[in-house]
């Protein structure tokens, strides 16, 4: 397995309505909820296949996913609402095919490691006359998703992966409040090396928008977008008290390939 070298830095510390406040990560055992066996995240799009759907109210931490319109400048083809996926990116997935998705065992650019399975976001855009089509064949990583986690948690822990297009990917809603101003720059992350991961920890939460990826040809990868992956997971015992809600974002660097379309 290949190794993750630590940037020792705290890129961002902030809070909502109570200040500025420093905290450190949870040092708890976490219970990731990204489901462990590969499949489509059941959402209010439903799933592609009724065979490979995992509903997630099922889970030892049941909660929900809502799929949102992702769609930030009211040009050219619209993004539609984005379905999810449990993946392991060693595996290809022929079943997804015949809905017009191919996940490679390598991707382009978004690799995360071997053995672990991350949330996958998978795009879909408008074409001019509105008509749906499947974009960069299910290897677009960018969405818009509410996650409901049914009760208020202590903390959640998010871990993004990839994320290269700043200020971008991160929270934009937190307990059913919308994010504005410098709350939301400091929920939103910076642009990372190839293969960064950021983390963003949430106190006391009940629900969530979390955005992923930024798509071309306004990122800069013109080609195919920024694609990010996701896992999100919560202390397995106890409740951690702390304030309303804090990010806590940090880098770790994984040395793999540059994705293809940077070359561009």
């Amino acid at each position: 397995m290949k190794s993750f070298n630590k940037l020792v830095k705290t890129l961002a510390i902030s809070t909502i309505g109570l200040g500025i406040a420093t905290a450190s990560i949870s040092e708890a055992k976490a219970a990731s909820l990204v489901p462990q066996t590969e499949g489509e995240i059941k959402t209010n799009l439903g799933c592609l296949d009724p065979n490979n759907c995992i509903d997630t109210t099922t889970l030892p931490f049941g909660y929900t996913v809502e799929s949102l319109d992702y769609d930030f400048d009211n040009k050219g083809p619209q993004f539609a609402k984005s379905r999810l996926f449990a993946d392991d990116r060693t595996t290809t997935n022929p079943e997804l095919t015949a809905f017009g998705i191919t996940f490679k065992a390598e991707d382009e650019g978004t690799n995360p490691l071997i053995g672990q399975t991350w949330f996958r976001p998978v795009a879909n855009v408008l074409d001019e006359l509105g008509n749906l089509v499947p974009f960069e064949n299910g290897r677009l990583e960018v969405g818009r998703f509410k996650f409901d986690l049914g009760k208020t948690v202590g903390e959640v822990r998010l871990d993004f992966f990839d994320t290269e297009d700043k200020n971008f990917t991160g929270i934009i809603e937190v307990n059913g409040v919308t994010l504005t101003g410098q709350a939301l720059f400091d929920m939103l992350l910076p642009a990372g090396p190839d293969s960064n991961i950021q983390t963003i920890v949430l106190k006391d939460v009940k629900d969530f928008v979390v955005q992923l990826g930024k798509p071309g040809p306004q990122s800069v990868f013109k080609r195919t977008g920024d694609g990010v992956a996701l896992t999100v997971s919560v202390p397995e015992s106890g409740t951690t008290v702390g304030l309303s809600v804090l990010v806590v974002a940090g880098v770790l660097t994984l040395k793999t390939r540059k994705r293809a379309s940077q070359k561009a």
